[in-house]
């Protein structure tokens, strides 16, 4: 419990620390005028296709847990993965303990399993973020330099050491690494039963859910339609890449500042680590992240970058604050079960 408020406490002052940084040198008066501006027409596209995204993310998540004898239930998964982001606004990480365990509930799944299983879908992401980083650095812009002062000379001499075949090979032996010692517990859990068979229970314990995560992490090898997988993980970040354009249009960026689907491309590449620190939602480090990538590389004035990302961030946390509980109100009604049951009834007629 301790741990949890810890947590919370450190992600609320990295919150706080890049919301300052973001808005300190922005005048209130020029935000507000602004914001005064906008205009609305981009709300609806933008929020249709937020909520497809998040369900091709479910989707997709399907595919690593439906196994031979396995099904699941896209409302129960769609319902997750919306709860997860929805938790992850109060404590960082949390959330995909959460959909874990809602899902595994609702599902009779191992929780331990499906969190092997979201645990894997994060490292995938985060490898489609490390190859997009290298396309936006080799295609997109002129001169890497540039981004220095965004992300920092640490930062950037990480990311060249990473991104080299030495830092590929490094991430593969750190991968293995941590599936052959999550392995060895297991094996050790079952050792450690023998001999010391007063714990038997404890080391039984351990030893199943050390294997459930193992299967869990290794559930990639399960999936049985791959066209389909790459095509869901392309068509979830295509999505994030308009929900960086669209709003584009309600700022009149894409005609001042010729800001189009490539500028989109690398606001959100750029985003995408801002979104990966522990804050709540991303609350400061999204916001600081996006308005320095539009100022520093595109020339996008502060307050209008600001204004870009307040208002493209309150809506995507008002889109899951207001989506979600529906969602799990229209799951534990199971009103979409007596939808398909009412069809199924008609088609048998």
């Amino acid at each position: 419990m301790l741990n949890k408020y810890l947590r919370f406490i450190a992600s609320v002052i990295v919150a706080a620390v890049f919301l300052w940084l973001a808005l300190r040198d922005v005048s209130f008066h020029d935000l507000r005028l602004t914001m005064g501006k906008l205009t609305y027409f981009w709300l609806l596209p933008y929020l249709l296709i937020s909520l497809f995204s998040h369900y091709l993310r479910a989707e997709r998540w399907k595919q690593l847990i439906e196994q031979e004898g396995i099904r699941t239930s896209r409302m129960n998964l769609f319902s997750g993965v919306m709860l997860g982001y929805m938790v992850n606004y109060a404590v960082p990480r949390l959330g995909e303990v959460s959909r874990s365990i809602f899902v595994g509930n609702r599902e009779q799944i191992s929780r331990t399993k499906l969190m092997g299983t979201v645990v894997l879908e994060r490292a995938l992401d985060l490898l489609v973020v490390l190859v997009l980083v290298v396309f936006v650095l080799v295609y997109l812009l002129t001169d890497y330099r540039v981004i220095v002062p965004l992300l920092g000379t640490e930062t950037v001499q990480w990311l060249q050491s990473l991104l080299s075949i030495d830092g590929a090979m490094i991430l593969a032996i750190m991968a293995i690494a941590v599936i052959a010692a999550v392995y060895l517990l297991y094996r050790l859990a079952l050792l450690l039963d023998k001999w010391i068979p007063s714990l038997h229970r404890f080391f039984q314990t351990l030893g199943d859910i050390s294997k459930k995560f193992i299967q869990g992490l290794l559930s990639i090898r399960q999936v049985k339609n791959w066209p389909l997988f790459i095509l869901l993980t392309a068509a979830i970040w295509f999505c994030y890449v308009l929900m960086t354009y669209i709003p584009f249009t309600a700022f009149n960026l894409h005609t001042e500042y010729g800001l189009g689907m490539r500028e989109a491309l690398v606001v959100t590449v750029v985003s995408a680590l801002g979104m990966s620190l522990p804050s709540p939602g991303g609350i400061g480090t999204y916001h600081w992240f996006v308005s320095r990538t539009l100022l520093l590389l595109f020339a996008v004035p502060e307050a209008l970058g600001v204004a870009y990302a307040i208002v493209t961030h309150l809506v995507m946390m008002m889109i899951i604050l207001v989506a979600t509980p529906l969602l799990l109100a229209v799951n534990k009604a199971g009103w979409h079960q007596k939808l398909n049951t009412g069809a199924n009834a008609g088609q048998k007629e």
